[in-house]
């Protein structure tokens, strides 16, 4: 199966945001999850159909190579789509 990877960064204005909150876990969570749902529907979209599935592995990274505080996901996303059979 061909892959595609995909690199999604929280604007400034947000990390600041982030960096500042008192309990990080839920933001990063809720960064996960808000990317899954849009790449979802950029592929519904694609497809032209919201009976399929991506398949994507998420990780993130709070930090860039050279030690900012800058929190982004890495997405690994598969071509395609998984379509749903009723």
């Amino acid at each position: 199966m061909d892959y595609r990877q995909v690199v999604l960064t929280l604007p400034e204005q947000l990390c600041i945001l982030f960096h500042n909150h008192s309990n990080q876990k839920p933001l990063y969570s809720g960064f996960v999850i808000l990317a899954k749902a849009c790449l979802s529907k950029l592929i519904q979209a694609h497809f032209k159909s919201d009976a399929c599935e991506i398949a994507a592995i998420i990780f993130i990274h709070t930090h860039s190579c050279n030690g900012n505080y800058n929190p982004h996901l890495h997405v690994i996303l598969a071509e395609g789509a998984f379509f749903l059979l009723n």
